[in-house]
């Protein structure tokens, strides 16, 4: 399960915090990380604070967006301190860590997202993301450095790996989820419709497709779902118009 599972890393702004960030991934048992756009990278310093988690370094993905670091995963999760305006179910560490082992189980591709350093991940990242998931912290300094936060969920992750029931497991896994490309798709498919039909007016799209995203995020579509839905948007599309 946690070959399946990347760690992604958005527009990392110093080269130590990515090395420090291999050491807490390979310490427990994660391999994967992608890097969105670092600013420094590949870097001594990097491989410095690696220690001896540089092979974590050098099999490292390098991507210029996010979307394609997250194309091919069924399951994304965003770790930040609050919700920035974008409305996503908040998990606990715990149940993070649960939902991505439920996905990687049945050998799809998962990911855990972090965001800079200075400002956390913005609106536009979230948007790719199913979930969030948030570290609970001291009300007096809540403030984690970067790699310390990967270490926290790695660690749950881990464990939950260890001592997580494989009947919950069989459960969240039992239905075929569709991947963040095919979502994606979908969502273009569902606004380009509701434009010609003249629901969303091209000019003045407001904050409809922001609101049809929280909707269908939260009713988790499984890929036969998302085949009707879809079919169903085409068969208006193709609607001869009336004289």
């Amino acid at each position: 399960m946690l070959t399946n599972i990347r760690i992604v890393l958005v527009r990392p702004f110093h080269p130590g915090n990515i090395g420090s960030t291999a050491r807490a991934m390979k310490t427990m048992g994660l391999t994967h990380l992608y890097l969105i756009s670092p600013l420094d990278f590949p870097s001594d310093e990097a491989t410095k604070m690696a220690a001896s988690a540089d092979d974590v370094l050098i099999n490292a993905t390098v991507n210029n967006n996010l979307y394609d670091a997250l194309k091919d995963c069924t399951v994304v999760i965003a770790s930040t301190a609050r919700p920035r305006g974008y409305d996503l179910p908040e998990l606990n560490p715990e149940q993070c860590a649960q939902m991505l082992l439920a996905g990687a189980q049945k050998d799809h591709k998962v990911a855990l997202v972090f965001g800079p350093e200075r400002m956390g991940l913005s609106n536009d990242d979230l948007q790719l993301s199913k979930y969030r998931v948030s570290i609970p912290t001291h009300p007096d300094y809540s403030s984690l450095n970067l790699a310390a936060a990967v270490q926290t969920l790695s660690y749950e992750i881990y464990k939950q790996s260890i001592i997580v029931d494989d009947n919950l497991l069989n459960q969240r896994i039992s239905r075929e989820l569709p991947n963040i490309e095919n979502i994606e798709r979908f969502y273009y498919h569902l606004e380009e419709t509701l434009k010609g039909s003249g629901f969303i007016i091209k000019n003045h799209p407001g904050d409809v497709m922001k609101k049809m995203r929280t909707l269908f995020d939260r009713a988790e579509m499984d890929v036969n779902e998302l085949n009707i839905l879809r079919g169903a948007l085409s068969s208006v599309q193709n609607r001869p118009e009336k004289d």
